[in-house]
């Protein structure tokens, strides 16, 4: 209990996790000037208590004019697209949930929960790659690695890596910095609209 947010600290085997899910989750509700509380009863089971602050409207606080919030969802209407993706990502639900928002909106997507299976993948099918989507902390193969090693042959594969740390915290780790960045937690608006951006640039 007294690790349980302490980034890195695990009781997975190795290779089944980063330890990383909830120092993420401990950062962002800090963020917030929020706290958690996690309570946990052996053979019982674990909750967590998350208090955020309320929100109280002030006088100052601009309000939006409907007109500009339709001109503004008129401009960002179209995020549908036809190009095949490589999503690299170890945590199963984020995944799934990348994958599916994508698919929804038109793209093709391959699937892999980490760099090793990814390289295998991509071996194993014809499909010309248009973009690569990759965490970056992952077992055995870290998403920085994995691009390096794809891009020996295709030097020109665009790249967003996601990521609960903060990008200036990785720059340092990240040899080659032709790549796009995206924050986790992420909504699938933000993934389409960056998706749609990179692809398009």
């Amino acid at each position: 209990m007294d690790k349980v947010f302490e980034p890195f600290f695990s009781t997975k085997e190795i290779g089944k996790g980063t330890g990383l899910g909830l120092s993420t989750v401990y950062g962002i509700i800090k963020q917030t000037d929020g706290f958690v509380f996690p309570e946990s009863e052996l053979g019982v089971g674990t909750s967590f208590k998350i208090y955020l602050p309320k929100y109280v409207a002030e006088q100052n606080d601009v309000v939006v004019d409907n007109d500009d919030e339709a001109k503004n969802e008129e401009k960002a209407k179209d995020l549908t697209g036809n190009s095949t993706i490589l999503l690299v990502e170890d945590e199963d639900a984020v995944r799934m949930f990348a994958s599916r928002a994508l698919k929804n909106k038109g793209y093709t997507v391959y699937e892999a929960d980490s760099g090793v299976s990814a390289l295998q993948l991509m071996e194993e099918t014809d499909a010309h790659l248009d973009l690569l989507i990759s965490d970056v902390m992952m077992p055995q193969m870290d998403g920085p690695t994995l691009v390096k090693k794809i891009r020996e042959t295709d030097k020109n594969l665009k790249v967003i890596f996601i990521s609960g740390y903060a990008e200036d915290a990785l720059d340092d780790n990240i040899m080659d910095k032709d790549f796009n960045f995206l924050a986790k937690p992420f909504s699938l608006k933000q993934l389409a609209e960056q998706v749609k951006e990179v692809l398009e640039n």
